[in-house]
């Protein structure tokens, strides 16, 4: 056992899971439920459930599912001893000691100590006025008034900061775990004014940093922190920390943290960007838990734009109101605050227009409405960005709207419309009935990669979880009855559940999902739940339904009752779930 089964069930007790989950992102009731958009994909038709009763959730989109502990795992992206430790704080628990391997929690936060360490050394070495180059630079971009707010700093181009840092106690592994230092010693970071990276938890998780060289060496202007166990530039955005506690109910999404920062020093306090890579689902599920509103408020250069199209997809299909910013002149914000001030730019906050007009006005840039041939590309072009659209009422609303533009019918607009929205309508729902298929037959499954090659064998074991989950006493009855043992058992990931199992059930004499999980990925936690899921649905679960199961898998056949993993079934499922 990873902790005694008491202190499990009294955090479980103090941290229930609705109160937790809903703390990230708002659930609706639903019947004995709760619904929402899941966080950890992006979707518009809320698919993401949550089971008072079991404590447990699962999301029937893309198959995370588990307890509370589970979710903290993954949406904060941490191992299962700090979720325990998270949750424990929360409740006010002291965490026991005995019995858990300790080992990956505290490299995440031996990780996290020393990056505050270096963030501590990179800001004095910046206030020091030894580097004259990187104040020159400060000054310069007008960041001195944010060095102390933003933790800002610099990183010699020497071996001082490895020999700070072990000074303290850091071994040099640890440093190169945390993108500190390379092999050699030198910073990571050298000669780089550096920004402090911190999450919403004040935890310092990485770096970003600004080379000081018009042509840097490794080619790249700003590097950014490697994945660690405590950093991953798809889960976390420049200045969330601070922006999170705005009293604005939107964010203003920019490209870069000199954009932030000059934002945050004009009084838009609400101002986040990514961290130098592709706008990701991650981001967008990070920034639902907060607010769901977005101003987007890129380059308003052809990169700009492009970005900006890509953002928009993303936060719109995680249930997130986007509107555009257009900076003129190809400015970005840092640039457009400096030279115009605040006042105008909140005036272009104030006329900023929701992504279809966005959407929409760059395809009637892009052709001359005054030929015929251009106008009806337009039209066929615009027809596609409104068919996209989910629901009828706002489709209507964009028909009329661009006909009269395009000075066309509203009714042959409409008609041409409504074509290819029956058309895009039907191709999700092929795609999405043959993703279910894909997923019952195992293709593509990398949690249980035999399931494909053992389908049948792998739905009866599915069968046997499940219910084992509803009535781990079955486990024992049939041990000694001697119709189920684990060598019955033909795929791997399905016979170290069974083993999981049968042996919290021996130990423990009963059996909660948080037992076992410290064994398994939040991916196979997510899979172990959806066994239990698919059978809670269903009417018989009975040992006889058991043992039917159990004789069916050691004959290598499929089960006979029609209820464990049909395309049908599953079907059925997301739809009554939805």
């Amino acid at each position: 056992m990873a902790y005694p089964a008491e202190f499990l069930e009294e955090l479980k007790k103090r941290n229930r899971i609705v109160d937790v989950i809903n703390s990230y992102v708002p659930l609706k009731r639903a019947g004995n439920l709760y619904t929402a958009c899941c966080p950890f994909h992006n979707e518009k038709t809320p698919s993401f459930t949550v089971y008072e009763r079991t404590e447990s959730f699962y999301c029937f989109g893309c198959g995370v599912g588990g307890d509370v502990v589970s979710f903290v795992m993954k949406a904060d992206n941490i191992d299962y001893g700090s979720a325990i430790e998270q949750l424990a704080q929360r409740a006010g628990l002291t965490v026991p000691d005995n019995g858990y391997d300790r080992e990956s929690s505290d490299r995440r936060r031996r990780i996290l100590d020393a990056n505050r360490e270096a963030a501590k050394y990179f800001h004095n070495q910046l206030t020091s006025g030894k580097y004259k180059e990187a104040t020159d630079y400060i000054s310069g971009r007008g960041l001195t008034a944010a060095v102390r707010h933003f933790g800002l700093g610099y990183s010699p181009p020497d071996k001082k900061l490895f020999t700070y840092l072990t000074d303290l106690g850091y071994k040099p592994n640890e440093l190169a775990d945390a993108f500190l230092v390379n092999r050699g010693g030198y910073s990571t970071f050298e000669h780089r004014i550096v920004f402090p990276i911190i999450d919403a938890a004040g935890n310092v998780v990485g770096f970003s940093a600004r080379s000081l060289e018009k042509k840097p060496a490794e080619g790249q202007k700003y590097k950014n922190t490697n994945d660690t166990p405590a950093f991953s530039k798809r889960r976390n955005l420049y200045a969330m920390n601070f922006a999170k506690n705005s009293k604005e109910d939107f964010f203003i999404l920019c490209e870069g943290q000199t954009d932030v920062i000059a934002l945050h020093m004009s009084g838009f306090t609400n101002a986040i960007a990514s961290l130098g890579t592709s706008f990701s689902e991650e981001q967008a599920a990070l920034i639902r838990r907060y607010k769901n509103k977005v101003v987007i408020c890129y380059d308003g250069d052809a990169p700009g734009i492009a970005k900006t199209n890509a953002v928009i997809k993303i936060l719109s299909d995680a249930g997130v109101e986007t509107k555009v910013v257009s900076l003129p002149d190809g400015c970005d914000p840092d640039e457009f605050i400096n030279k115009y001030g605040k006042e105008r730019f909140s005036l272009l906050l104030q006329k900023s227009i929701g992504q279809m007009d966005y959407r929409c006005g760059q395809v009637l840039s892009s052709y001359d409405l005054r030929s015929a041939d251009q106008k009806t590309i337009a039209a066929d072009k615009l027809a596609d960005v409104i068919a996209s659209v989910y629901s009828p009422v706002e489709r209507e609303i964009y028909t009329v709207k661009y006909a009269k533009q395009l000075e066309v019918s509203e009714e042959s607009f409409k008609t041409l419309i409504e074509i290819k929205h029956k058309k895009l309508k039907k191709a999700n729902k092929k795609e999405e009935q043959a993703k279910i298929i894909r997923q019952s037959e195992g293709y593509g499954d990398r949690v249980n990669p035999d399931k494909l090659r053992m389908t049948r064998a792998a739905n009866a074991e599915e069968a046997i979880l499940g219910i084992a989950q509803i009535s781990p006493e079955f486990l024992i009855q049939a041990e000694k009855d001697g119709v189920l043992n684990e060598n019955d058992f033909k795929t791997n990931f399905n016979h170290r559940v069974y083993t999981a199992l049968l042996d919290c059930v021996k130990n423990e004499g009963k059996y909660d999902i948080s037992f076992i999980s410290s064994k398994f990925t939040p991916d196979e936690t997510g899979r172990i739940t959806r066994m239990l899921i698919s059978r809670t649905d269903l009417t018989d679960n009975s040992y006889g339904v058991f043992t039917e199961y159990a004789r069916a898998l050691r004959e290598d056949e499929g089960p006979k009752e029609n209820g464990a993993a049909s395309y049908d079934d599953i079907q059925a499922l997301i739809n009554k779930k939805k």
